[in-house]
């Protein structure tokens, strides 16, 4: 576990300075002090060839007493390009948030690209002509740059500031997706709040500290996580509690957050600091309300909002629609089937996420488009005015992380619980193709957190344990000329029905021929029959004819023929030795594939693989058949997970298991000639 310097001090810039120097003599950190050490500098992190290396990232949030609340988030960061793919990291694109007292602005922005010619540093500045304003939408604009002269070897340096008037503190990064040699961050907490503040108890790379390293001003104490199915136990860590002190933190060598495969995104195992404001205080410096000490509070603030739990309540401008689809002899699940589909048709949603309505139900009902929130709630308004019981559910997008501790920004989305008869159902408006109970797969992240009008609230599993499938017939005939020809039907259920609806909903012939040929070379498809393409059943049902060339090996007078022809694992995509993050698979799943192939006359089988049943550590197994009967092979193979996550200490085994399973998919069935 890596040591850090941490001091305390009521001027941050002088502990971020102080800690630095002490971190490195020999390079100068202030800014324009690039020097010839700084082109050589080598970072410890050698897991990889890294695009660019951050000689510096320094960064230090403060707040001025004299302003209402007058936040300043000052960056500077000196960064090493290593290869041509790093130039990338010479432009620069800062989102800034543009609604009510929150907006954000930057100032003070300077930048220089040194380069070392002949021995000599020469330096070139940024002007006003490589800086740009943008708007994104309604909410965001940006302000980029980008640096001058650079090239693979140039050394860039830039510094500036955030400024705002919100007292809400983002997450302040530690880590990044290239080495850090220096890193410097500090916070000036304002005394008109209360924060708590952890570390990133996900972190692979992990960042001790205890309230005793800051002093007396800051306390501290053990929060344990609920139970975590991605850490199969519960997650312990410290959270400090701040008002009106400064924490800083200086270190060196901070590994890059190295990308793997299926890990369900970076920002969960990233280095940082998370704060959330935990209460307000009053000018005599007594707390004078608590907002997260608990999920039941986080809760209950988000639900009492005009923009939340009120907006539930107003029902006239839509009172009339839906007097016009229900009836009085409609029990409950079909009033919800009914509304459930009459929202996704009325009000689609526009790809924003959030917890709160922005311009109200009513707007979003009018314009037939709005955020999720505006979506969802208006499902959950529509269904309370029908009589169902229904309650929206806080959820953090698979984007936006996992809260694991108390926090009102941890929730970015939010769907909706019905309980009919004791059984309780998700519903998610905002997918043309989602079902009850299958809410998308952005959504899927971890659990959610039922609230309630009276304030009670819990959590709820999002991802229920029934099994996405895959389920695959050939009927197949091999000629004397190694040509296989047949019929072949391909079932698809839940999140693999969803996904292959979202991809071919607009699909002609064409195309879903190449689909289901999946690049695999010789495979022909023709007269493509589709079922429930678009609806929300179940299943989702292709049939089509096969012809499959140069799917067999004639050596002599022996054929060979590998039994699950074209939907056999031709290689293991696992291939890292280790991994530090979970494998995320997204959805417990079971694909089964089914073939049945006539031999033609004049052979007879010499060899075929063995039946075998692998097991993935009681939570996966992959079981493999083979038989023949009246000159019929048949093959019956079933990969079957019943966890969608495999954790870092497991992936060894799972990846092993992998390869088991693709090594006996290359075995052959050897024909001979009678």
């Amino acid at each position: 576990m890596k040591k850090l310097i941490i001091a305390l001090s009521l001027i941050s810039f002088y502990i971020i300075n102080v800690a630095a120097q002490g971190a490195d003599e020999e390079l100068n950190l202030d800014f324009k002090g690039v020097s010839v050490l700084d082109f050589s500098v080598e970072t410890v992190d050698k897991s990889n060839d890294f695009d660019a290396v951050y000689v510096l990232n320094r960064e230090l949030i403060k707040f001025y007493p004299e302003a209402k609340f007058g936040q300043m988030r000052i960056v500077h960061k000196r960064i090493r390009i290593e290869n041509q793919d790093g130039l990338e990291y010479a432009t620069e694109q800062i989102s800034l948030y543009q609604k009510g007292n929150a907006k954000e602005y930057v100032v003070d922005l300077e930048g220089f690209t040194y380069n070392l010619i002949d021995g000599k540093v020469e330096s070139s500045e940024l002007g006003k002509d490589a800086i740009f304003d943008k708007d994104i939408n309604e909410f965001y604009k940006s302000k980029s740059f980008t640096m001058p002269d650079v090239k693979v070897g140039s050394v860039i340096e830039y510094t500036y500031t955030i400024g705002s008037d919100t007292a809400y503190i983002d997450d302040l990064y530690l880590q990044y997706e290239i080495p850090i040699l220096n890193l410097e961050a500090g916070i000036l907490f304002p005394r008109q709040f209360v924060y708590n503040v952890v570390f990133n108890p996900r972190a692979v790379y992990k960042l001790a500290f205890n309230a005793s390293d800051f002093g007396d001003g800051i306390s501290g104490s053990k929060i344990t996580a609920e139970e975590d199915e991605e850490f199969g136990s519960d997650i312990e860590t410290e959270q400090l509690r701040i008002s009106g002190e400064s924490i800083g933190i200086a270190t060196k060598n901070i590994p890059a957050l190295a990308a793997e495969p299926m890990s369900g995104g970076a920002q969960r195992y990233r280095a940082k600091l998370i704060m959330n404001i935990a209460a307000t205080r009053f000018t005599n410096g007594q707390v004078s309300k608590e907002y997260a000490s608990s999920w039941r509070d986080v809760a209950k603030t988000i639900y009492d909002s005009d923009r939340f739990g009120s907006a539930i309540k107003k029902s006239s401008f839509y009172k009339k629609d839906l007097e016009s689809i229900l009836d009085d002899t409609m029990g409950d699940l079909k009033k919800t089937e009914i509304i459930y589909e009459f929202v996704k048709s009325k009000v689609k949603w526009n790809g924003r996420y959030g917890v709160f309505t922005r311009d109200g139900l009513k707007s979003a009902y009018k314009d037939g488009s709005g955020s999720v929130a505006d979506v969802n709630l208006l499902l959950v308004s529509m269904l309370k005015k029908a009589g169902v019981n229904a309650n929206p559910v806080l959820v953090s997008s698979d984007d936006n992380g996992v809260p694991i501790f108390p926090t009102r920004e941890g929730f970015d989305y939010v769907i909706v619980q019905v309980i009919i008869n004791g059984e309780k159902i998700l519903l998610d408006a905002t997918e043309k193709f989602a079902r009850p109970n299958l809410i998308p797969l952005r959504a899927a992240n971890w659990k959610g957190r039922v609230v309630q009008e009276n304030g009670a609230s819990d959590w709820v599993k999002l991802t229920e344990n029934q099994k996405s499938q895959e389920i695959v017939l050939l009927n197949l005939s091999l000629d004397e000329e190694g040509l296989i020809t047949g019929k072949a039907k391909k079932r698809l259920s839940q999140y693999m029905a969803l996904r292959s609806r979202n991809e071919n909903q607009n699909a002609n012939q064409e195309d879903i021929e190449e689909y289901l040929v999946n690049d695999n070379v010789g495979l022909q498809v023709a007269d493509v029959k589709v079922d429930d393409m678009n609806s929300t059943n179940e299943y989702l049902n292709y049939s089509f004819d096969v012809v499959y060339k140069d799917a067999v090996d004639e050596i002599g007078d022996k054929l060979y023929i590998t039994p699950l022809l074209f939907e056999a694992n031709e290689e293991n995509p696992f291939s890292l030795p280790r991994r530090n993050l979970p494998l995320d698979l997204s959805y417990p799943l079971e694909v089964k594939t089914i073939v049945n192939l006539a031999i033609p006359d004049g052979y007879e089988v010499e060899s075929m693989p063995q039946s075998v049943n692998y097991v993935y550590l009681n939570k996966g197994y992959y079981k493999y058949i083979t038989k023949i009967s009246n000159n019929i092979i048949t093959t019956v193979a079933t990969f079957n997970m019943d966890t969608s996550v495999v954790l870092s200490i497991d992936y060894k085994a799972f990846r092993d298991f992998y390869a088991s399973v693709v090594e006996k998919d290359a075995e052959k069935i050897v024909l001979k000639k009678i």
